[in-house]
């Protein structure tokens, strides 16, 4: 739709045309970081990227039903629990030791998120925020933030991200 060549397309995304091709032809299993890339060079949410083909008004998800996007071995998982065109719900649990870095998302980006077990540490802006099991927190981003496991013990938190349609990518 836009006109992009494929050599266009992978400069703007940051993503080999080999992968992209691959993606297109659903050949590749891309990690959630390049999907990610995908749609914030694209200037959409993730979830735009998935089919919306006969979405009906309310949606349900049993919690076995939710798409894993990312694990390691030590146990820490990211499952997209459900998704709309500006909205995500995620059920995220990193391992002790472990974090997870978060792109910029485009302008205008929030997540809201509780801790339900352990102590996760948030860094925005350079700066490292401790949120305690039972506390909840709000933050933009629309800059790179991270993730990290703050204690002894894995820590389990939901996560909702905010990505206004029609903003730019930031």
């Amino acid at each position: 739709d836009r006109g992009w060549t494929l050599d266009e397309a992978s400069e703007r995304l940051g993503v080999s045309r080999r992968l992209l091709v691959q993606i297109e032809h659903a050949e590749a299993n891309p990690s959630l970081s390049t999907l990610l890339r995908v749609a914030a060079g694209f200037g959409i949410g993730l979830s735009e990227l998935l089919p919306a083909e006969g979405r009906p008004t309310i949606t349900t998800a049993a919690a076995h039903e939710a798409t894993v996007l990312w694990s390691t071995p030590s146990g820490s998982e990211g499952r997209l629990l459900v998704a709309t065109r500006e909205l995500e719900l995620w059920d995220l649990t990193l391992a002790e030791g472990e974090g997870r870095t978060s792109e910029a998302h485009r302008r205008g980006s929030q997540e809201v998120l509780t801790v339900h077990s352990g102590v996760l540490h948030v860094e925005v802006d350079g700066e490292t925020h401790v949120i305690p099991e039972g506390s909840s927190v709000a933050l933009l981003a629309d800059r790179t933030h991270a993730y990290r496991n703050g204690g002894g013990r894995p820590v389990r938190f939901t996560m909702a991200v905010h990505e206004p349609v029609g903003s730019d990518p930031g």
